[in-house]
């Protein structure tokens, strides 16, 4: 039985318990990466960076968060089916 897909993977029951482990340290570790990426920009502006610069910054953010949800999705859905 299917309970979640993510990136045209289907996660079956008896992936679940794993991918619970997994994707718990998946949401930290995306929630670091936004944070460092969010230091990040903070420092490009202060130090007065390019448009292109913070519009690559931001292109990073936009791919991380989700990330994010998306490890927040088959978080929930994994946590829910068991």
């Amino acid at each position: 039985m299917v309970i979640a897909v993510t990136q045209n993977h289907a996660v079956t029951r008896g992936e679940e318990r794993w991918r619970a482990q997994s994707d718990e340290s998946d949401v930290e570790t995306w929630r670091e990466r936004i944070g460092e990426l969010v230091h990040e920009r903070q420092e490009l502006r202060r130090a007065g960076a390019s448009r292109g610069s913070l519009e690559r910054n931001r292109l990073q953010l936009v791919r991380r968060q989700s990330e994010l949800g998306r490890a927040l999705i088959v978080q929930h859905a994994v946590t829910a089916a068991t």
